[in-house]
């Protein structure tokens, strides 16, 4: 199958007007480069947005230095997929999903498996026991506060090697002298018509705290204008008391 990719780079730096004499606002309203859609954003830190066609786009929000997250680099994304659309990986793979859904199922079972602890929001384990005696991860859903919108929320906690030479956001094995890093990953995923958005937190165990009020912020405010880049206008239910 021939897949044609149409990637841009968009690297800027939030900006709001400020009143004289008064300290820059905590967040900004920051709308997509595709207009697809809008959300609170911490205030001055960096955006880049790397798209594929109307098939898949990341917009990446990133944060000052700070030591606890890897590369020392907090972070908060959006990323919108359309179902069964395939898109390249930046090592050249590829992946495509049917839905949120099945997007959750490959990304526990492929970036995070075979070992990891699912926690809700309020960090309690998410597991259940079937009638077969077999446990299996409970994914809560939510509704977001100012779309109205259902979201399927979790945190997926894991332990994955560190690239060699790596300084922060990694814990060394006293036994083995390796480089590890505690991910400690948040997930919203929002289904839309043809695809979903999914807004991501990649912090580590350490750092979690540290911005977890921003992608707090970032969930509650994330409004979709379209079902996408290019995609139909869709109705939201509309803020949620």
């Amino acid at each position: 199958m021939k897949i044609t990719l149409a990637r841009r780079l968009a690297l800027s730096v939030l900006a709001v007007a400020l009143a004289a004499g008064c300290r820059p606002p905590k967040y900004a309203q920051y709308e997509s480069i595709n207009k697809d859609f809008t959300a609170l954003v911490p205030w001055g830190w960096t955006v880049m947005t790397d798209q594929q066609d109307n098939d898949f786009t990341q917009t990446t929000f990133i944060g000052p230095f700070d030591e606890a997250f890897y590369l020392g680099a907090p972070s908060l994304s959006v990323r919108w997929f359309r179902r069964y659309r395939p898109h390249r990986l930046t090592d050249g793979r590829l992946e495509m999903y049917g839905g949120a859904e099945d997007f959750i199922n490959q990304m526990l079972g492929q970036v995070y498996g075979p070992e990891y602890a699912i926690l809700d929001l309020t960090e309690k384990l998410s597991f259940r026991e079937g009638r077969d005696g077999k446990v299996t991860e409970v994914i809560p859903e939510i509704t977001l506060q100012t779309s109205g919108l259902k979201a399927k929320t979790f945190i997926v906690v894991s332990e994955t090697p560190a690239a060699p030479n790596t300084q922060w956001g990694v814990f060394i094995n006293k036994e083995t002298g390796n480089a590890y890093v505690h991910r400690k990953h948040a997930y919203a995923v929002v289904p839309i018509e043809n695809g979903f958005y999914v807004l991501t937190y990649p912090a580590t165990l350490e750092g979690y705290s540290n911005h977890e009020s921003k992608f707090r912020g970032l969930m509650g405010s994330f409004m979709p204008r379209t079902a996408g880049p290019g995609g139909a206008k869709i109705r939201v239910p509309g803020p949620q008391k």
